[in-house]
């Protein structure tokens, strides 16, 4: 198959996105409080719980970027039908499921119309994932048995 110059492209990106992720992930307490609402308490004054979920949203947010760029980087060799492929994407779908359940839980202790948003958000994701990772393994299967049959 052709390779796919977009999605190299966009492995980079991802690439960079993820590297600089890692890099905040460092001073996230800072960058916390010079992006905050005026109404938010400083990230040092928020509960161990809130700070332990704070942290595993952000973790979570990094893995999912690594295995999209693992998936670009399938992609863009050319040979998108393996079953690498249909486990990345489940394995995101269960990502955002967690990140759903994260933010579902913080707004039910917060309530925001932002949190539900974002969960609503997040639970859409992974259903989509799963989605695509069925209509991967289901092409795989096609591929397999046309290869056999010629």
């Amino acid at each position: 198959m052709k390779k796919s110059n977009i999605s190299k492209f966009i492995s980079i990106i991802l690439l960079i996105l993820l590297i600089l992720g890692i890099v905040s992930l460092f001073f996230l307490p800072y960058l916390y409080d010079t992006f905050k609402g005026a109404s938010v308490e400083v990230f040092t004054k928020h509960t161990l719980v809130y700070k332990i979920a704070f942290y595993s949203c952000y973790v979570i947010c990094l893995l999912v970027l690594f295995k999209l760029i693992k998936l670009f980087n399938i992609v863009y060799k050319g040979n998108p039908f393996r079953v690498e492929v249909s486990n990345i994407l489940k394995f995101n779908m269960i990502l955002f499921m967690m990140l759903f359940l994260i933010v579902i839980v913080k707004a039910v202790f917060i309530p925001t119309i932002l949190s539900f948003a974002v969960a609503l958000v997040c639970f859409i994701a992974s259903l989509s994932f799963y989605v695509l990772s069925e209509v991967i393994t289901s092409a795989i299967k096609y591929k397999n048995e046309v290869d056999l049959t010629v």
